[in-house]
């Protein structure tokens, strides 16, 4: 996890850990055009907001 502006923001090694799936799958998630993902370095990372949004869109 990641603190920037204030704001919470996730890598996809975080989600991955966390949700325990794969790299690839947590890279879709990121990439996906609702993730609004930003690169800072060499991390592409998520803000808690949007990752939370994505989830609770999420159909089982």
């Amino acid at each position: 996890m990641f603190e920037l502006g204030g704001m919470k923001m996730f890598s996809a090694e975080d989600i991955k850990t966390a949700f325990h799936v794969s790299k690839e799958t947590a890279y879709r998630l990121i990439k996906s055009k609702d993730a609004h993902a930003k690169v800072l370095g060499r991390k592409l990372l998520i803000s808690e907001d949007n990752l939370r949004k994505i989830l609770n869109n999420v159909k089982s």
